[in-house]
């Protein structure tokens, strides 16, 4: 509310690159005491940097260049529509001394993601859809080549919020031993809840039946899966990747894979993205990939246009807003009275 008297305050909030199945559902959720500008894709750089010059919040999707960033003097908070922020220039952005924030609402359609692709590898899903199409019903079906779920081991490198929620589903709905590897420390009682067992990277992928990748990129998990952890791997087991796909060494996956070493792979991500349609992965009956898009559905849309507006009011109440990724935690001295709600 605001005090008797006084002239609200209206912030202006420039929502930068947008996703299309946001903008028009973003606006309509705008509350009072806010105006909303939508620049899109095609918008010219000069005429983003003079907007966000007098812009109160920023939201920020991918390829937003740097310089638009540094013109936004006055701004309070910035909002990062994606999980993983390896394109954001986050120096840049820990001068501006205002907290910046990631988006960590799509972890259950990530973590559904990759149980479905878990499931559809091992129970061949593909191979059994082409057979049908070819007119064969189970013939030489060789029950060996088909595997559950239940009571296997899964080892999932990266424990962060998809990590979590791919260990909580893995446990309680078909009673698999979970262990875990980060190269960040995850505190005993996170591990306790899920529950899962932290072991060493070689463990992991020696004892593992399916290996889940939820790394998000960084210095420490470039590549930090190559040549010689897929060489550890049981030939009877499967990989899935659903973090980033920089973290995989792919030409060694390919390898590995052509030889028969390991029984499959589902990737939703890639070395490169968009996948080059000549890959060698989209050929091998034994591999499901996706593209890039174990995050998206409507509920995560809700999801997160609503941590916008929360995120919104905590940096105007001298809160930190979920999702903070840079040094600095420093919010505004605004006082939320002047906000009419």
């Amino acid at each position: 509310m605001t005090q008797e008297g006084c002239t609200p305050m209206t912030y202006k909030v420039l929502f930068i690159n947008p996703l299309k199945d946001y903008v028009d559902r973003f606006v309509d959720s705008t509350p009072e005491g806010f105006r909303v500008k939508v620049m899109p894709p095609e918008a010219d750089v000069s005429d983003i940097c003079r907007e966000a010059s007098d812009a109160d919040f920023l939201i920020s999707g991918v390829n937003v260049p740097e310089e638009v960033f540094r013109a936004a003097k006055n701004v309070k908070f910035i909002q990062y529509m994606s999980s993983g922020y390896g394109q954001l220039p986050v120096s840049v952005l820990d001068d501006l001394g205002v907290p910046v924030a990631q988006m960590k609402t799509h972890s259950i359609s990530v973590a559904e993601h990759a149980l479905t692709l878990m499931l559809t590898v091992l129970r061949r899903i593909p191979a059994s859809m082409q057979a049908l199409r070819e007119g064969k019903w189970r013939e030489d079906l060789d029950e060996t080549s088909y595997s559950e779920l239940y009571n296997k081991t899964v080892g999932i490198v990266g424990l962060g919020n998809i990590g979590r929620w791919v260990g909580k589903i893995l446990h309680h709905g078909f009673g698999a031993n979970v262990v875990f590897y980060d190269n960040a420390e995850i505190p005993l009682t996170v591990s306790e809840l899920v529950p899962a067992r932290p072991v060493s990277l070689e463990e992991l992928m020696t004892v593992s039946d399916v290996v889940c990748l939820s790394l998000p990129l960084n210095a420490q998990s470039s590549k930090l899966i190559g040549r010689d952890e897929l060489a550890l791997m049981k030939w009877s087991s499967i990989l899935v990747n659903v973090g980033r796909g920089e973290v995989l060494d792919e030409g060694a996956l390919i390898q590995c894979l052509s030889e028969g070493r390991i029984a499959g792979a589902g990737l939703d991500v890639f070395d490169r993205e968009p996948l080059d349609i000549a890959s060698e992965l989209l050929d091998m009956e034994q591999v499901v990939c996706t593209p890039h898009m174990a995050g998206v559905g409507w509920e995560n849309v809700q999801r997160r246009i609503e941590t916008v507006w929360q995120n919104f009011y905590a940096a105007l109440n001298g809160e930190i807003p979920s999702g903070v990724i840079t040094a600095t935690k420093r919010v505004v001295d605004n006082p939320a009275s002047q906000l009419v709600v």
